[in-house]
């Protein structure tokens, strides 16, 4: 026990470490995107480097669904420079503009450090996993619910998982990397039944469209991998688009777009093109995670939502916020403590209703999951 609690300590500030560095790598990757816009030429070199690491490593988890699905046996084989690899592939699909998130990078690269200290995988695996998610968005309670959710767990990693959290949030404050989250104030002075018009409008909208997005992420997971050759002429083709000025507001990093979401402008289009990039290039195996857009989308779209009916903005921004996730990862009780904890609990209500109908619309299908199901 004394051994688990050490570790946990010691696991929690390599967290926090490896979290900053990453995060502050991509801030200097963002610079960049503001001063050129060229780099998406670079997607095609991307590609090849991670098809080749993938080829000639004997098992090499680039999602947060690969590592959930990894086995004790096969994380043994994990190569032994995947953390270098992830860090360095993820640096570079940002980079290159693949229209990825943060916080599935740090999930993987938190489980590549678990390898290189060879941990005990069966035991740390839910600790590390809820570990790392509540640390990238820098609410440490949130790991309690993570794990209570995902995993069947004992009461001593429930709580090695929130000291490995505390720890790790601690050391980002340290260098001050700012999470993505921040406060939402909620305007509710409206009628009642325009709130359940704006629930129920955000709950299929996000339902619907999440269970569409599964099928073809798991759909094309399988066919990239079969058809390598088509898979490059997709990187051509979205390299070509990306190089359009009119599609840098997808690029990878384009929190500017989560920012105007934030403020109340949302535009479908913009949306729609972040849905459909995100899917591609998590699909194509481009180093990142998937969170970041999630969030941009379905908060993008309680927004859009909300300024159509003419109702405050705010109610469809905390509505929509976490609706995406649920209905991809069916983690209901994860997004709730997370509206919860950036809105107040009235707000909390109303988000029970909308994410209990998302998860019923979106079908069985979880991302996080090896089956799918959830």
């Amino acid at each position: 026990m004394i051994k688990y609690l050490l570790n946990s300590l010691f696991f929690g500030a390599l967290i926090g470490l490896s979290t900053a560095s990453y995060m502050i790598g991509l801030e200097k990757i963002a610079d960049f995107h503001i001063k050129n816009s060229m780099y998406p030429m670079f997607l095609i070199i991307v590609f090849v480097i991670i098809y080749f690491i993938k080829r000639f490593t004997l098992y090499f988890p680039t999602t947060v669904h690969e590592v959930m699905a990894a086995s004790d046996v096969e994380q043994k084989h994990w190569n032994s420079f995947s953390y270098l690899l992830n860090l360095l592939g993820s640096w570079m699909s940002h980079f290159a503009g693949a229209s990825l998130g943060r916080e599935g990078t740090v999930i993987v690269l938190t489980a590549s450090l678990t390898h290189s200290l060879k941990l005990n995988w069966n035991y740390f695996k839910p600790v590390i996993v809820s570990a790392a998610l509540a640390c990238a968005t820098g609410q440490p309670l949130l790991a309690l619910v993570i794990i209570s959710e995902l995993f069947k767990t004992r009461i001593d990693q429930k709580i090695f998982s929130l000291i490995m959290t505390w720890v790790a949030v601690l050391i980002l404050k340290s260098f001050n990397v700012q999470p993505l989250f921040s406060e939402i104030i909620v305007d509710l002075n409206f009628g009642f039944w325009m709130k359940i018009l704006i629930v129920f409008m955000i709950a299929i909208n996000a339902g619907l469209l999440s269970q569409l997005y599964k099928k073809a992420f798991f759909y094309l997971l399988e066919f990239f991998k079969k058809n390598r050759l088509i898979s490059a002429t997709v990187v051509i083709a979205l390299t070509w688009l990306l190089i359009q000025p009119q599609f840098k507001v997808v690029h990878s990093l384009s929190l500017d777009m989560f920012k105007l979401i934030q403020n109340g402008e949302s535009d479908w289009h913009n949306l729609f093109l972040k849905y459909s990039f995100t899917l591609l290039f998590v699909s194509l195996g481009f180093i990142g995670g998937d969170f970041v857009p999630l969030i941009v989308i379905g908060s993008g779209f309680g927004v859009l939502i909300a300024n159509k009916i003419g109702v405050p903005y705010t109610f469809g921004l905390s509505l929509g916020l976490m609706s995406f996730f649920t209905g991809t990862t069916r983690l209901k009780w994860t997004s709730l403590c997370l509206v919860y904890l950036l809105s107040g609990f009235t707000v909390t209500l109303w988000a029970y209703l909308c994410l209990s109908m998302v998860r019923y619309f979106s079908g069985p299908l979880s991302l996080y999951k090896k089956s799918g199901i959830i």
